[in-house]
């Protein structure tokens, strides 16, 4: 039962000796978990140190003279060069966009149904651009490949892996407004 609900929150479990059975420890909610399956959840707290993490990067990726927005927007276009008929922004408005939608996220990170209305509007608006389910996976790799650019040494395997489930978790809940989820 916990693996179906492990990318919402984490369980830190210990082995008894005495025991075959493993002992749930401390649960903590991933602070991006919203909507109906965390809803259940409401009780259990967000995982903070997860949330000093990813805020510790983002306020990283916000310091570079480089914009995330900007690298992730040409590494995501070269990749997928007919995405970007999709876009009717310049490339420094769309990175504004960007920008702020995340930080608006990172900043909601202990309330994550603060976020669930944004992201509900967000997964309309781009299902009304033509953005397909398949699309997201694309975009998760560009960014966490953006990510690790920007971040160079200070981005360890563990620190990209979070962000990549917190873009997952996203990334659900824009799919599941649009009606693909």
């Amino acid at each position: 039962v916990l693996a179906r609900f492990s990318p919402v929150y984490r369980v830190l479990t210990v082995e008894s000796p005495s025991s075959r059975w493993s002992q749930a420890m401390p649960i903590r909610r991933h602070p991006v978990a919203a909507g109906a399956l965390a809803a259940n959840l409401r009780a259990v707290p967000v995982d903070a140190a997860l949330v000093a993490r990813l805020r510790s990067s983002f306020e990283r990726l916000l310091a570079h003279e480089l914009s995330l927005g900007e690298i992730f927007y040409a590494r995501l276009f070269k990749a997928a060069p007919p995405l970007k008929a999709m876009f009717h922004s310049t490339p420094a408005e769309q990175s504004r966009k960007l920008m702020a939608s995340l930080e608006t996220i990172v900043r909601n990170f202990e309330d994550p149904e603060s976020s669930a209305a944004l992201l509900t509007e967000l997964g309309r608006r781009h299902a009304s651009y033509g953005v397909k389910v398949e699309h997201y996976d694309l975009v998760i790799d560009v960014m966490i490949e953006s990510m690790e650019q920007l971040l160079g040494p200070h981005a360890d395997q563990r620190l990209l892996d979070e962000w990549r489930m917190a873009l997952r978790l996203i990334s659900d809940q824009m799919i599941a407004a649009a009606g693909g989820g």
